[in-house]
């Protein structure tokens, strides 16, 4: 019988003892999981991801269910909680996704729920990788760091990306056939599996993920403690999702 992704089980040669392994709950199915396979070092890290999860609670919720049937969580008064001795490393990626370009102090659904996500996730023991706006914005800090001071709804995030692409030196015919199109737009063209993995996936290099984790970190660093987190904008957690994966490898 073959494995589902989220299986930690693997032989009796017990490799899940000698194996980091992560188990990620992505909103999406191109981008995220795209992305954090490339982590995967075989004989150190594994890394299982499980697709298009959605967002705030419930892609939260997807990660409780199948936590509970694997046994990696378990019920503790009247909740739950990770087991104790647990080495499973289980992350929720997820983004705020706002609803409207217009930005003011009004409390949204979209806002409560996001947030409260994030709370309990952490009272549970769910690590979470979460971005606001958008996961791209992960993707952005590679190239360059974000204006503090002001919200940023995601629009911001695809027109840099759309604007750097186009301006990338030294592209191949193939790239230039899509960023020198009239309508090339990063979100259309880039999100797309065919184009994010050949085209996208390479301009990651390590030099750059080290620009974007010190961007990443100096940003989260720019909010207190006490801030709420759909306030956290722009704001991105990748980066620890991205040093644990590193920190293994």
């Amino acid at each position: 019988m073959s494995l589902q992704p989220w299986d930690v089980k693997t032989d009796d040669s017990r490799l899940a003892d000698i194996v980091e392994t992560f188990i990620v709950f992505c909103e999406d199915e191109v981008s995220e999981p795209t992305y954090l396979r490339t982590f995967t070092v075989p004989g150190k890290v594994r890394v299982n991801v499980i697709e298009n999860q959605k967002q705030h609670w419930i892609n939260l919720n997807n990660t409780i269910n199948e936590c509970l049937k694997t046994e990696l969580i378990e019920p503790v008064d009247g909740g739950y909680r990770m087991k104790l001795g647990n080495t499973t490393h289980v992350w929720s990626v997820y983004d705020r996704d706002m609803e409207s370009e217009v930005v003011d102090d009004t409390v949204t659904n979209n806002d409560l729920t996001f947030t409260t996500a994030i709370q309990s996730a952490k009272t549970i023991g769910i690590n979470v990788a979460w971005s606001n706006d958008v996961f791209e914005l992960w993707l952005l800090l590679h190239f360059e760091p974000v204006p503090t001071g002001q919200r940023l709804h995601r629009s911001y995030v695809y027109e840099r990306l759309t604007a750097i692409f186009k301006g990338l030196p030294n592209q191949t015919p193939e790239m230039l056939q899509i960023t020198t199109k009239e309508k090339f737009y990063y979100k259309d063209s880039f999100k797309k599996g065919k184009n994010f993995i050949p085209f996208v996936l390479p301009l990651l290099t390590p030099e750059r993920r080290s620009f974007a984790l010190k961007n990443a970190q100096e940003l989260e660093a720019t909010y207190s403690h006490t801030t709420f987190f759909h306030h956290r904008n722009p704001c991105t957690t990748v980066h620890h999702l991205v040093n644990s994966l590193l920190r293994y490898a």
